[in-house]
Order: structure tokens, then C-alpha cells, then sequence
């Protein structure tokens, strides 16, 4: 990975990989071993273990996809808002996309992203003490999908992409957008978003809500007119989104 390509004010450190376990299972494995006080970057040609939300496999097979994952110390993970930190995330990688591959992905709440009304994106931001793990998987040329996925799996190009400079942005913009004021973050996502005022179908705990998202707040937070009144969710996951001729579910 060539360093040069970053222009990043904080410097970050880039480690590659051919193969890896997962880059999110490798960042844990580096903060077990080492005191980290700058940022770090683990990239991968491939994943053998590969992991999303509530631990579902991520499929991430050999030269076609990018599969980074960068570790941001902060002073105290206390003060930060995870909703504000997954859609900053989600606006930077759209924004990254749409810079080196001219291509415009919509943002699934609260960080999927879809493309062709398929998804080529996943997401994943945990915290280890007093870091963040920032994963994100992303499906850049088309492959055969496992029929499980089949369906819902899609590519952002069938062009030849230089992968490098591919990583290189997303992690100049995750940076950049880390700075960038809140409110500006969420203007830019809700230009960005499927759901807002479309119905869906979010499972929150063992609770199935059905509505239509009125907005996303400023803490990243669903705002969402269901048949009780409205309420607002900050964690959940929408497996069902009807918009207009296609359903995400």
C-alpha cells in the first residue's frame, strides 16, 4: 500500500494483508498486543472469517472486493455517539465511491450500502476500549455469491478498479469526515438515505415495528410515524424497505 497516496492530517499506519482471519479480528488482535496512539489501517485481499452485525459471515473472496479496517484511538470512548459515528462512516465510504468510481450508493439505516438495488456494502464499527474498530467490506467486481445471497449481493462495477487508491480515499475521507460538525454529516446522509419517507419493517430486540421513517435525528437516531405514534430507535435492524417497483428485505 503505497503511504503516499493518504492525505490524511493524522497520520495513519497501513498494514496489508493477502489473506486474513478478518480485519476487524486482526485490529483486536493488535490492541491486545500493542499500545496504539496513532491510527491504524489493516487491508486484505481476501477474509477467511469475515464478520458483520450479530456476527453473520461476510463473504469476501480473493481480488474482488476491498476489505479495510481502520482502529482510531480517542481520549475516552464515553463521549462518543455511536449513531453519529456509523453514519459518518456511511457518508465518507459514499462518498469515496462516488469520488473514485463514479458511482452513487444510497445508505440503508443505519450504514448498508446499496447500489443497483443490491447491496455492496457492509459496515461494522465496534469498540475495544479506548478504540474504534471501523470494518467495512465492500463487493467492488462481481463474483459467483453463495445462494444464500444470491439475491441480495451486488457489485459496484465490472471495470478494473486500482484497489489501492480505492483504500487510500476511504481512509482520507473517514478522517475528514470524523472532523466535519454533526449536522453536516447528517445533511449530507439524508441525501444519501433509502428510508426516509419510505414504509419499513424494523426488528428491534424481539419487537417487529411497521412505518414510515419521518427522518434521521442528528444523533443518528430513526424517527419513524408507526400505527401507535412516533417513536424514535437507535438500534435495530430494517429487514424490510418498500419503496417504489423493488423491496430490500
Amino acid at each position: 500500500m503505497d503511504q503516499l497516496r493518504l492525505t490524511t492530517l493524522s497520520p495513519v499506519t497501513i498494514t496489508s494483508y493477502a489473506t486474513v482471519d478478518s480485519t476487524n479480528t486482526a485490529a483486536k488482535r493488535l490492541i491486545g498486543n500493542t499500545q496504539l496512539k496513532t491510527p491504524v489501517a489493516i487491508v486484505a485481499d481476501e477474509q477467511t472469517a469475515g464478520y458483520g452485525r450479530h456476527g453473520r459471515q461476510y463473504f469476501s473472496p480473493d481480488q474482488v472486493g476491498v476489505y479495510l479496517t481502520l482502529i482510531w484511538p480517542v481520549a475516552d470512548s464515553r463521549t462518543l455517539n455511536p449513531g453519529q459515528v456509523t453514519t459518518s462512516v456511511a457518508v465518507a465510504a459514499a462518498t469515496a465511491l462516488s469520488v473514485e468510481l463514479g458511482v452513487q450508493v444510497g445508505i440503508k439505516w443505519v450504514n448498508d450500502l446499496y447500489y443497483q438495488h443490491k447491496k455492496v456494502a457492509g459496515i461494522l464499527v465496534e469498540s475495544v476500549g479506548n478504540h474504534l474498530i471501523i470494518g467495512i467490506g465492500l463487493n467492488i467486481n462481481p463474483t459467483d455469491y453463495p445462494v444464500d445471497i444470491q439475491a441480495k449481493a451486488g457489485a459496484l462495477t465490472d471495470q478494473q478498479v486500482d484497489r489501492e487508491q480505492l483504500v487510500a480515499s476511504l481512509l482520507n475521507y473517514f478522517v475528514r469526515y470524523f472532523s466535519l460538525d454533526a449536522r453536516d454529516v447528517m445533511r449530507d446522509y439524508r441525501k444519501l438515505s433509502l428510508v426516509i419517507g419510505q414504509q419499513v419493517e424494523l426488528v428491534v430486540g424481539k419487537q417487529i415495528i411497521q412505518g414510515r421513517v419521518q427522518d434521521v435525528l442528528d444523533d443518528g437516531g430513526l424517527f419513524v410515524q408507526t400505527d401507535t405514534g412516533q417513536q424514535t430507535f437507535y438500534s435495530g435492524e430494517i429487514t424490510k424497505l418498500n419503496m417504489t417497483g423493488w423491496t430490500i428485505s
